[in-house]
């Protein structure tokens, strides 16, 4: 017998919504960060730099939602 509380469609759809809108504004960003490198208003070394640690970020950050994902759903 399962105890625990059902999530109800609006709710799912609320964290859909959410993620949605995260992966919006990520992808925004990601854009004028790109545009700004290629007009060399940020200039290409400085941004090496940091391109290194910015993708192992968005790397552990990826796994961390993939497996919270899979734990959450059991």
């Amino acid at each position: 017998m399962n105890l625990e509380p059902q999530k109800t469609e609006s709710e799912i759809r609320n964290q859909s919504g959410t993620a949605r809108v995260l992966a919006s504004l990520v992808i925004v960003a990601l854009a004028v960060l790109t545009i700004l490198v290629v007009l060399d208003v940020i200039p290409r070394s400085a941004f090496a730099e940091i391109a290194g640690k910015t993708a192992m970020i968005a790397g552990v950050c990826v796994v961390s939602v993939f497996a919270i994902g899979l734990l959450s759903r059991r």
